[in-house]
């Protein structure tokens, strides 16, 4: 009897699937996976950026104590060259770059006690965005920003910074250094960085949505440009913070959070927060006929009360192109 060669029913099954995978694999092989960002350069002699405050946290973490101001200065040289030489690292250079950013980083996740290492990373999640306090503690806020952070570049959901999660961190992206802003963003409506007009357009947004007219987003324009260079940094005056300088110790925002938020940070300027009781400018009684510059030393109580007034007309022109 002749044995028919037509696929049976199982066979046709086990054929359906083969093409299936075959043409799986293919589609993977056609599309390969992200390229990894390299690991940046960071020495002496740069304008003062977020990369270089997480190598002094990280050089803290490592044992070397280094300020983390985010100035690649002679000390933070002097302390790398000494990592690089314990860590049998070639060249010792004081230079950071890939032979030396692989063996500084630290693994950190939710509820790691390093907290320099878990300050480093806070430092570089907030290049992206993620608003957080630097302080150290790794809770689930940390976490959250870390897994939309490796979300966003194509990377296991983990939480945990890894190695290449701090490859990414390190070397992806400037563009939303707060840092690097203070440092080298523009004094004129022409020359602010891509960082300064994203922050002109918060505190823009905010403002209107509080209800706030023309007069209030010129002052509150106007504070943050002469209090942070419309920068939402993370160094300051002792405790100061964000956009407006806000301190903690001052009651601006428990734990500091609302402070490096700039809508949160934009409320309490004006007093419209749940984060703080402290007086804002909608709760100054007579602001719009006061002078700008005093109206907003009003709320910032400063030492130079018409310091504000230098930028009064270039956040009028930001206000009315915004």
């Amino acid at each position: 009897m002749h044995r028919s060669t037509l696929p049976t029913p199982r066979t046709k099954v086990l054929l359906v699937v083969a093409a299936v995978l075959l043409a799986a694999a293919a589609v993977f092989v056609a599309a390969p996976a992200r390229a990894a960002s390299a690991w940046p350069i960071t020495q002496a002699g740069q304008a003062r950026n977020n990369n270089a405050m997480a190598l002094q946290h990280l050089l803290t973490a490592r044992g070397y104590a280094t300020t983390a101001d985010g100035v690649f200065g002679s000390g933070t040289t002097a302390n790398l060259k000494a990592f690089q030489s314990a860590a049998g690292i070639s060249p010792v250079d004081g230079i950071a770059g890939s032979g030396t950013w692989p063996r500084l980083v630290v693994t950190v996740s939710q509820g790691s006690t390093d907290t320099s290492a878990v300050k480093a990373a806070q430092t570089q999640l907030n290049k992206y965005g993620a608003n957080l306090v630097v302080d150290g503690a790794f809770r689930s806020g940390t976490r959250a920003a870390v897994v939309s952070f490796q979300a966003a570049r194509g990377l296991s959901q983990t939480g945990t910074v890894d190695t290449a999660t701090w490859q990414e961190l390190l070397g992806y992206s400037q563009a939303g250094d707060q840092t690097l802003c203070y440092a080298t963003g523009g004094t004129t409506v022409s020359s602010l960085s891509s960082a300064q007009v994203a922050n002109v357009r918060s505190i823009l947004s905010t403002t209107r949505s509080a209800g706030g007219n023309r007069n209030a987003q010129v002052i509150a324009l106007m504070t943050a440009m002469q209090e942070s260079k419309l920068c939402n940094i993370q160094f300051g005056d002792r405790d100061s913070l964000g956009l407006f300088q806000q301190r903690p110790s001052q009651g601006w925002c428990s734990g500091g959070t609302a402070c490096v938020n700039p809508t949160s940070a934009t409320q309490g300027f004006l007093g419209v927060s749940a984060y703080t009781t402290n007086r804002g400018l909608f709760d100054v009684s007579g602001w719009e006929s006061m002078s700008k510059t005093l109206a907003a030393d009003a709320v910032q109580r400063s030492c130079c009360p018409n310091a504000y007034a230098q930028w009064e007309s270039m956040a009028g022109t930001l206000a009315d192109t915004y």
